[in-house]
């Protein structure tokens, strides 16, 4: 009997140290948005690793409402976002009435923000001046802007800065422009994802 006792007391013992050892849930760490490119269903606990890169991944058809110096001849404008390996950056490529303008845009959630200097652009003047003709211009140039991408991934708004300094004096007719002459304009874009 008392060999029962003890046996059962064991048992007893074991039961209770198992049983009062309640598991931990398992915690993930990882992207918890279900927007991100790397999102984890599984995750409970969010790393900040999340990245949104294919969200803006595409071709854009664009148009660009310029408020003052480009507005004669700079309206159209299609831009392509292709990724690059490190994931909160990207390629654009905007396609314009002074040809194609590489830049790097960097990636948040909803905005990609461009502060690019792009050097030795070969522009026809009658590009960038109603009238100008195509008498080409060595220039430096700046695109800055943050474009905003709507919820559905297919709209990209915002307005574009872009500045063109001239390298080299020129005449345009009979207008002479010397080396520094800077045009600027911000324009508004509207890019729709095709």
């Amino acid at each position: 009997m008392a060999t029962n006792f003890k046996f059962l007391s064991f048992i007893l013992i074991i039961g209770l140290v198992f049983s009062s050892c309640k598991k931990d849930p398992e915690t993930v760490s990882g992207c918890t948005d279900p927007l991100g490119d790397n999102y984890n269903a599984e995750a409970t606990i969010d790393n900040s690793s999340c990245t949104f890169q294919k969200r803006f991944l595409g071709d854009y058809t664009g148009l660009f409402n310029c408020a003052g110096t480009f507005k004669a001849v700079f309206s159209m404008a299609d831009l392509s976002i292709t990724e690059l390996i490190k994931k909160d950056e990207v390629n654009i490529i905007i396609q314009s009435a002074i040809g194609p303008l590489p830049v790097k845009g960097i990636l948040t959630k909803n905005e990609v923000t461009v502060d690019a200097t792009l050097t030795n652009l070969k522009v026809k003047a009658g590009d960038v001046v109603a009238g100008g003709g195509d008498t080409e211009i060595l220039c430096d140039g700046t695109v800055k802007t943050v474009l905003t991408i709507s919820a559905d991934n297919k709209t990209l708004t915002g307005s574009l800065n872009i500045k063109l300094v001239t390298k080299e004096a020129v005449v345009i007719g009979v207008f002479p422009l010397p080396v520094g002459f800077t045009l600027s304009d911000d324009c508004a874009f509207t890019g729709t994802k095709k």
